[in-house]
């Protein structure tokens, strides 16, 4: 064989086997112990100077979501949550009443959870992977569900139960889920007591893509749920955030672009400028809302009967809405898409366009 056609079938064997490499990932590890080894997957995974004894997961329910201390779930669970990445970003979901989305950025187009298990070491570091870039604290993050009870956003409490899910995994799309049975939101004073809901949201997440596509699915309506994103930085020291509330001709988009430090832990980490954004299409934006961190769209769902409670379909929702989110590392990212307010927009412009 001619050393020509020997690298030409070296090359279509190499762009065959990239075809057929998954392009997006899940991430859902349980802490346990060395007695947990012979779980399948099982493996040491380290964060910092903890070593943990995990094994991997494809769900998980809290039957007592409101007990407080370090046996709870959010402590039970690495990176506190089930996480879903493509090449360009991942994002976790806090398994907590909280339920916030936290974003990790690419310095280059890769999948690393896989391998970092979203706390990435010194040497993994070195060779160009990324990292969490922001600090959510008790904000919405970016695309979280809230509740607006009229004064400010509130989490997801008191619930009857939690669960997180991983729900599909392809090699091009993967959807992980939040749930929660026996919700009761707590409402402003002069309204009646509400009834207890159950409800979902999925994210769904395709390779190639830094957004995800979130489905809210409800058992009855409820006034007040909502997203948005938060003002940068989460704690408000030396604000400089700029913040967008834009009516495009499909939808609502909200964004924030602004400078800080991505962990409590200032010494070994340095400032991350990031942007973040929602886009509710009009069916379901309701009106907008500010408080101190956040600027929030109320969601408006509307009536279906399709979609069930669960996998087992024990009931039917007979809400349901949708929204978009997404982020940018302005400065994480090697070819960020943005690296000031002004393109951050410019690029959710082209982004949003075509969103229903």
């Amino acid at each position: 064989m001619s050393s020509s056609r020997h690298l030409v079938i070296t090359l279509l064997l190499g762009v065959l086997l990239a075809a057929c490499q998954p392009r997006v990932a899940t991430s859902f590890w349980r802490i346990g112990t060395p007695a947990d080894s012979l779980r399948e997957g099982y493996a040491i995974l380290t964060e910092g100077a903890k070593v943990r004894h995990c094994y991997p997961i494809n769900e998980w329910t809290d039957t007592m979501p409101n007990y407080v201390g370090k046996g709870d779930t959010y402590h039970q669970l690495h990176h506190h949550g089930v996480a879903v990445e493509s090449e360009l970003m991942a994002y976790r979901i806090y398994f907590d009443k909280k339920q916030t989305i936290d974003p990790y950025c690419k310095k280059k187009p890769q999948l690393e959870l896989a391998q970092s298990h979203w706390y990435p070491n010194d040497s993994l570091l070195a060779l160009g992977y990324g990292d969490d870039i922001l600090r959510v604290s008790g904000t919405v993050g970016v695309g979280s569900v809230k509740y607006w009870n009229g004064k400010k956003h509130v989490h997801i409490e008191p619930v009857s139960e939690r669960s997180q899910r991983i729900v599909s995994q392809k090699k091009d799309q993967a959807t992980i889920e939040v749930a929660v049975k026996g919700w009761t939101p707590i409402l402003p004073e002069d309204q009646k007591t509400s009834r207890p809901v159950d409800f979902t949201t999925r994210y769904t997440m395709q390779a190639g893509h830094r957004d995800m596509r979130c489905d809210v699915s409800l058992s009855e309506p409820v006034e007040g749920l909502c997203t948005g994103v938060q003002t940068i930085p989460a704690k408000g020291e030396n604000l400089q955030s700029s913040i967008f509330n834009l009516q495009l001709p499909n939808g609502v988009l909200l964004a924030s672009f602004g400078t800080d430090w991505p962990v409590n832990d200032s010494a070994k980490y340095a400032k991350e400028t990031v942007g973040l954004a929602v886009f509710i299409p009009y069916p379901y934006a309701g009106d907008i809302v500010r408080d101190k961190q956040n600027l929030l769209c109320l969601l408006k769902s509307q009536i279906t009967t399709a979609l069930p409670i669960d996998r087992n379909h024990k009931s039917q929702m007979c809400a349901s809405a949708h929204f978009y989110l997404t982020c940018c590392g302005a400065t994480k990212e090697n070819h960020p898409v943005a690296t000031t307010a002004e393109e951050w927009l410019t690029y959710l412009r082209r982004w949003a366009k075509h969103l229903r």
